[in-house]
């Protein structure tokens, strides 16, 4: 009984290597994470943009510092385009200093930094408890959208860092949730919590 064969492979051969294939990735996909954490614990990226804050935003002993990113996606007929940014943040009750940074085939460079104060912000979207916010002003110009996670890995070329900072994105969260009470309550606003589409009811 002859087998069948394709592209000169047997059934069998064919499973064999696609065994072997789904192996070998799995376990590159292990060493690399198990190296990502690695470098994200030894810090050298978080300490590289911490330092950059440093020197971009006046005082900054007065504030949290913390890695933002952001990606958003839109679709035009069947291509899906996704644009991602990344930042450098420092923010306390009153104000937050944004660090737009570039992370070009692994370096991270950055531009000046720029102060969004709380007295201009007149709607904070976003969900209590959740680690993303977007601000906007009076005129629903959007100001900021971004997200800060405890955990951040270079897994590729569009997630470029490797940073643990769980004690930031707590604070991150409770100040937003904090910005969120008391800018949406003083502008009378109640916010969607759906991204790019901010404004439930404004009542005045």
């Amino acid at each position: 009984m002859l087998a069948t064969t394709y592209y000169g492979f047997t059934v069998p051969q064919i499973i064999g290597i696609v065994v072997v294939f789904i192996v070998v990735v799995f376990i590159y996909v292990t060493i690399r994470d198990k190296m990502n954490r690695k470098k994200a614990q030894n810090g050298e990226d978080r300490e590289h943009i911490w330092n950059i804050l440093q020197s971009s935003v006046p005082q900054i002993e007065k504030y949290t510092r913390a890695y933002g990113c952001w990606e958003w996606s839109t679709y035009q007929g069947k291509k899906t385009i996704t644009s991602y940014w990344y930042y450098g943040l420092a923010f306390n009750q009153d104000r937050m200093y944004v660090v737009p940074l570039s992370c070009e085939g692994g370096d991270v460079s950055y531009s000046n930094a720029y102060c969004i104060e709380k007295s201009d912000v007149a709607i904070v979207n976003g969900k209590k408890g959740d680690k993303w916010v977007e601000l906007y002003d009076r005129s629903q110009k959007e100001l900021l959208s971004v997200s800060v996670f405890p955990e951040n890995l270079n897994d590729d070329k569009y997630h470029p860092v490797n940073i643990m900072q769980p004690d930031e994105a707590r604070a991150f969260v409770e100040w937003k949730d904090k910005w969120m009470d008391e800018v949406n309550t003083a502008n009378h606003v109640e916010v969607t919590g759906k991204m790019k589409k901010p404004v439930k009811v404004q009542r005045i």
